[in-house]
């Protein structure tokens, strides 16, 4: 689909919509022509693409040099299609106005408040140029930020894929089909590349969660009109999955990172011969690193094949410790129950964030309590480290 996608962008020929006799169409005409309008620019480009539509647009009407330079200013990203493809459709011929559309709304008016509010957004985005490292050589410029940019962009070309088939047939899009983390990982993303993927389609999300709550305003709403709800939630739920693919590959990265040896006893020396489990895609977690045990008050460990969830708490302020592959340290109050719902129990447990509100929480889990013993093993991860 991306390669699709490519070919139809190269093509000389230009099949952007047309509003030629408008004049004599119906009210319906006049709407299916525009729904079909914001559909075409929705598949064939992004924000990015459209950005230089707007400027167009804002120069023919009127804006000062002053007020264009600002918009040109801020950050792509924050120039949205829905922005960019309305311009566009002004700039081809379709009439701001029309008593038996939208409500008789002025289109323009609803662009121009968007671009006030691109530029009051973006009027502090820092120029990614003065705070990167630029590296020269006798034919190129690099700029690294530049560089992760593009890189991102490549990765996420199926992504882009994906949602141009929900474009094209909802009903039969399914978002669970896509293995987004695993997708990513093959492709080579680490935390600084799954940073700027989220930022590719935070707007699409935004428009999406807007367009679901009671905050849309006409124009959005009559944009995705001819879209049901059920598949609008299809398309929201895969944008969610991209996030959480892109803050595990990051989380795993800090997780994996090699810590800065320490001069005196240092935790990672301690803690080498532990085999944890980094991350479980299924329930979507990630391990925080083993490290962090010395000198913790308490741990939280979860075994994913037996589906128990374990608290070790230290019997003493110098914390817990660890000796070869083995907690040590711990009071014979340390417990572990079984999960019965682990999709449901782990994402309550990721909202308890001090140690008295975990323990709290553990107390309300009707199962078993029985001791635990230390072990640590390629099954276990370790969730939360309370200092």
């Amino acid at each position: 689909m991306a390669t699709a996608t490519k070919s139809r962008r190269s093509t000389p020929r230009d099949t952007s919509p047309k509003w030629d006799g408008h004049e004599t169409w119906t009210a319906d005409q006049f709407l299916r022509n525009f729904q079909s309008s914001m559909a075409y620019y929705r598949l064939e480009s992004s924000g990015k693409d459209l950005k230089p539509k707007v400027i167009d647009w804002m120069g023919r009407n009127g804006y000062g040099k002053d007020v264009i330079a600002a918009f040109k200013k801020t950050k792509d990203n924050r120039c949205g299609v829905t922005m960019g493809a309305i311009a566009a459709n002004l700039i081809k011929g379709m009439p701001a106005l029309r008593a038996d559309f939208n409500q008789g709304r002025d289109t323009s008016v609803w662009l121009r408040d968007a671009i006030a509010d691109v530029i009051e957004q973006g009027k502090n985005d820092i120029d990614d140029s003065e705070t990167t490292v630029v590296i020269k050589t006798p034919t190129q410029v690099y700029n690294i930020q530049d560089r992760i940019r593009e890189q991102a962009g490549q990765m996420s070309e199926e992504l882009d894929g994906a949602i141009d088939s929900w474009i094209l047939d909802p009903e039969a899009f399914d978002p669970k089909a896509f293995k987004i983390t695993n997708l990513l990982r093959s492709k080579g993303a680490k935390a600084a590349q799954a940073r700027h993927i989220k930022n590719i389609f935070q707007y699409g999300l935004d428009e999406l969660l807007e367009l679901a709550s009671s905050q849309a305003d006409a124009q959005l709403r009559e944009a995705y009109s001819h879209v049901s709800r059920k598949n609008i939630k299809k398309l929201i739920e895969f944008y969610q999955s991209i996030f959480t693919a892109c803050d595990q590959i990051a989380q795993e990265a800090k997780t994996l990172k090699k810590p800065r040896a320490k001069k005196i006893k240092p935790a990672e020396e301690l803690v080498k011969k532990v085999k944890f489990k980094v991350s479980d895609d299924k329930l979507g977690i990630t391990s925080v690193p083993a490290a962090g045990i010395i000198g913790a008050s308490a741990a939280i460990i979860y075994n994913t094949k037996t589906r128990k969830l374990g608290i070790y708490q230290a019997n003493s302020s110098a914390g817990l410790n660890v000796k070869g592959a083995s907690i040590t340290a711990f009071t014979e109050k340390s417990f572990q129950k079984t999960l019965r719902k682990p999709d449901t129990q782990i994402k309550e447990f990721k909202e308890q964030n001090t140690q008295r509100r975990v323990e709290t929480w553990f107390e309300k889990i009707k199962a078993t309590e029985t001791k635990l013993n230390g072990r640590i093993n390629a099954e276990v991860m370790i969730l939360k480290i309370f200092k």
